[in-house]
Formats: structure tokens, C-alpha cells, sequence
């Protein structure tokens, strides 16, 4: 089964610099809003809540106040933004890892391999590094387990989005690993029922092995057309046929 990483509203904790997602140090209200809006972190600011003493303006608003603020100084400590960063390093492994899952699309440009990716495999492979990095920070370990829940999933949908925004493309990729890199997104491709993947987590990625001497224009040219050709033939496959592939990659990739 898939986990359900979201989706919670994005804006901005991570940008990509260089072609690489690095932790911007803006931590935004908005996925916190989101989330105690929710049954989950209604209730998490609610057990705070209750052990407050009475409280003017009311224990809730208090409760809010200060999970929020207790949060958001746990992540902006040293050792919160280099967990930051080490999860978005751990994303990028996970995402590339999946290149090796043989059930996945894939196509051969420039002798080097094209692989389609889908993000909510990606969700799926990332979450328990994310889970660990986040964890190396003291602070953030010893939050309650609905707030590191809150925040495992907020992060991996901030790195996600921050790639997103950056619009990838063959002239301009993002840095993968072990040569690879990110040349294209898609959002509204359904892989899985949303049931389990999550709203947020539909569509692919589109990774390249990239030649170490680079691409001629006319590789370029290939590699496009190889993502286009691939990106069509993909709406031919069957829900059923789509939901196969996916478990099969799931256990297939070491």
C-alpha cells in the first residue's frame, strides 16, 4: 500500500539553486494552517491543549501559538536546517533509485537510458529517509508523533513542489544522482487510485542518464522527442495496467 504523504498548500521551504534543492530557511504558516484545519491536527493541537491552564484568549489559540512557534524553532536550529537539507538530498536519492525498476517505462536516446518515474512511487521510496533525516535533529525527534507526521509529509511535499516550480527541462535539468538527471514533470496523470496516493502525488517524473560529455543539440532533440513519444504512449495504458506497474517497481528496485 502507498502512503498517503498529503497534500498540504506549498510555499516555499525549499528552492532549487544551481539545479539542486537546497533548504531556503523560509518557513511558511500555510501547511501548518492546512494541517490543524484538519481532523488529525485538530486533535494534536487539541491534546496541547489540554494541559494548558486556563488562558485569556483561549487554550486552543494558545495551543496553536505555540506548537507553532516551538516547531518552527526546532527547524531553524543548525541542526534542524542541515535535517532539512538532508532530506531533500534524500528525495533526490530516492527518486533517482527508481530508475533502476525495470518494470517502469524506458526508452535508450544517445545510447543512455530515459525512464518515467511516478511521483507517488517516489512518495512512497522517500518517506522513510526523509522519516530518519528529519529524526537526526534532536528537536524534531522529540515532537509528538502527530508533529513529525505533519512534517514528514510537509517536507517531502515541499522538495517535491520546489523541483516542480523549477519546470525542468532537457536544456535545463535538475541535478540527479549518479549521473542522472530530472528533464521533466507531470502532475495529471493518475498511476494509482488517489485513495491511496494522496490528491498531491499523481503524474511523473522523467530522469536521463546523462553522458558525461554532455548532449549535441541533435541528442537533445532525441531525448525530447523520446519524452514526448513516451508521455503519449503512456495514456494508452489501462488503470489496471498502470496500478501493476507501479507495485511491480515497487519490489522490483533494490
Amino acid at each position: 500500500m502507498l502512503a498517503r504523504p498529503g497534500p498540504f498548500p506549498v510555499m516555499g521551504w525549499f528552492k532549487v539553486k544551481d539545479g539542486r534543492v537546497v533548504y531556503s530557511d523560509q518557513i511558511t504558516r500555510d501547511p501548518f494552517a492546512a494541517w490543524i484545519a484538519k481532523p488529525e491536527g485538530a486533535a494534536a493541537i487539541a491534546s496541547v491543549a489540554a494541559r494548558m491552564r486556563f488562558k485569556l484568549l483561549g487554550k486552543t489559540r494558545a495551543a496553536r501559538k505555540q506548537v507553532w512557534r516551538e516547531l518552527v524553532s526546532a527547524i531553524r536550529s543548525s541542526e534542524g536546517r542541515a535535517a532539512l537539507q538532508a532530506a531533500a538530498d534524500a528525495y533526490n536519492r530516492s527518486l533517482i533509485s527508481l530508475a533502476y525498476a525495470q518494470a517502469l517505462p524506458r526508452a535508450t536516446v544517445a545510447l543512455h537510458r530515459l525512464v518515467l518515474i511516478p511521483r507517488a512511487l517516489v512518495a512512497e521510496r522517500a518517506r522513510a529517509p526523509i522519516s530518519a533525516r528529519l529524526n537526526q535533529c534532536v528537536a524534531l525527534a522529540a515532537r509528538p508523533a502527530a508533529e513529525r507526521e505533519f512534517l514528514y509529509t510537509t517536507v517531502m511535499a515541499q522538495i517535491d513542489e520546489s523541483m516542480r516550480n523549477a519546470r525542468p527541462a532537457v536544456q535545463k535539468p535538475l541535478n540527479g544522482h549518479e549521473g542522472w538527471v530530472v528533464i521533466g514533470t507531470d502532475t495529471r496523470f493518475e498511476w494509482v487510485d488517489r485513495y491511496w496516493s494522496g490528491d498531491g502525488w499523481t503524474g511523473h517524473w522523467f530522469v536521463y542518464e546523462l553522458p558525461r560529455a554532455g548532449l549535441s543539440r541533435a541528442d537533445r532533440k532525441a531525448v525530447e522527442h523520446a519524452v514526448e513519444t513516451m508521455r503519449a504512449s503512456v495514456g494508452n495504458l489501462s488503470r489496471e495496467r498502470r496500478q501493476a506497474l507501479v507495485k511491480l517497481a515497487a519490489i522490483t528496485v533494490s
